[in-house]
């Protein structure tokens, strides 16, 4: 491993290099990874100059569109019923919709006390689906940025999405405040995350709170597998914190970390196990286009649904949720 490296979170000397490949789509490049010993926290050893094409028009996160036809009306009308549950624990048929799908440990409502009146400003929103979704519901005062998307995004229920760098934020936010930040999934993809975490913190209101929902590295799947780990999903993800790394990122920004939620899911493990035969996220064989072909029986899923209800409870889940408030 050379040049000589140090931690860039903990300037540990005790890391362990990962060589990883593009596993969303497939491709012959290959990027250095770190893994630090001492804080856990997995990071790119050398960054790009350019990211962007590895955020295709086709990616993921900007898909979202309201919907036009009256089967994705009807969807809408249904996850706004079931929301209202979540969020309100209010209304007959969304308590049915509900009981037919209970609220995922993943969902929003298991991080945040929502409220009608609230000033909500996500960071790194693609298209905007999550505050679509919140819109929907009536939360009036609702902005994201993402700095991929081709153009800014204006929603039929008053959500705006800016096509806006974090250091640009001033700019579009000059003299506002939030009650509610989130990077949801977003800030491992940053390059400077006490930056952005700094400037989250200068714009939340008065007893603000800014949610962090990220991957989490030194957990059980992530060293079960690791450079197999899908959420390394090199090279779109730069720094991939730990329990211990992320509250030390957060004090750097001036922030605390107030509470953790666990919520890892069953796809870490289907698309581990993929990336270790070889088997790209987005390829035909993959379980999330055509389970069919993924080969994964039900006795293997079913036993990787209670593991991950066990490390949710225990706290070693691969993905979490970290609540920030001021120091």
């Amino acid at each position: 491993m050379n040049p000589p490296y140090r931690c860039e979170i903990c300037d540990s000397e005790h890391l362990s290099p990962l060589h990883l490949g593009e596993m969303m789509i497939g491709g012959a490049e290959s990027f250095l990874y770190l893994k630090c010993k001492s804080c856990e926290t997995t990071y790119q050893a050398e960054k790009l100059e350019d990211y962007s094409k590895y955020y295709p028009k086709s990616y993921y996160s900007f898909q979202y569109q309201e919907p036009k036809t009256w089967s994705g009306k009807v969807r809408r009308l249904k996850r706004r019923l079931r929301n209202q549950y979540y969020y309100f624990n209010k209304g007959f048929i969304g308590r049915l919709l509900a009981q037919a799908r209970p609220c995922p440990t993943n969902h929003l409502s298991r991080h945040i006390h929502l409220r009608l009146n609230m000033s909500i400003l996500e960071i790194g929103c693609g298209s905007g689906e999550m505050l679509h979704e919140l819109g929907d519901l009536g939360v009036r005062r609702l902005v994201g940025v993402d700095p991929y998307i081709d153009q800014e995004i204006h929603f039929d229920n008053g959500v705006k999405i800016y096509r806006c760098s974090t250091e640009n934020l001033f700019e579009i936010f000059r003299d506002q405040e939030f009650d509610l930040i989130i990077f949801n999934h977003s800030l491992e993809h940053s390059l400077t995350p006490v930056s952005d975490l700094n400037m989250a913190r200068l714009l939340l209101s008065e007893g603000g709170e800014i949610l962090i929902r990220i991957p989490v590295s030194g957990s059980t799947i992530a060293d079960e597998y690791r450079n197999h780990w899908w959420s390394l999903d090199a090279p779109r993800h730069i720094y991939i914190f730990s329990k211990k790394s992320l509250p030390m990122v957060a004090e750097k920004s001036g922030l605390v970390v107030c509470r953790i939620h666990d919520e890892g899911t069953i796809d870490d493990y289907i698309a581990s196990e993929q990336h270790k035969k070889g088997i790209c996220l987005l390829s035909e064989q993959s379980y999330v286009k055509t389970k069919d072909l993924s080969g994964f029986s039900k006795v293997q899923l079913s036993a990787w649904d209670t593991e991950i209800a066990l490390q949710n409870q225990q706290g070693t889940a691969a993905q979490a949720g970290f609540i920030l408030k001021r120091v």
